[in-house]
């Protein structure tokens, strides 16, 4: 690496981070389509509200 010039070192990082960002925001979109489950409250774990009308 002590050969190359800093611009290709510096071009190499940006690269990398475009890359990871699209990345993220390429598994966030599908994350973000995806159903989730309702939450299984079998040992009643979570709290629950009672709904007045």
């Amino acid at each position: 690496m002590n050969g190359l010039p800093d611009w290709l070192k510096w071009l190499v990082v940006v690269v990398v981070f475009v890359l990871l960002a699209g990345l993220m925001l390429a598994v966030n979109d599908r994350a973000s389509r995806v159903d989730m489950p309702e939450p299984d409250n079998t040992f009643g774990i979570y709290k629950t509200t009672s709904q007045q009308a």
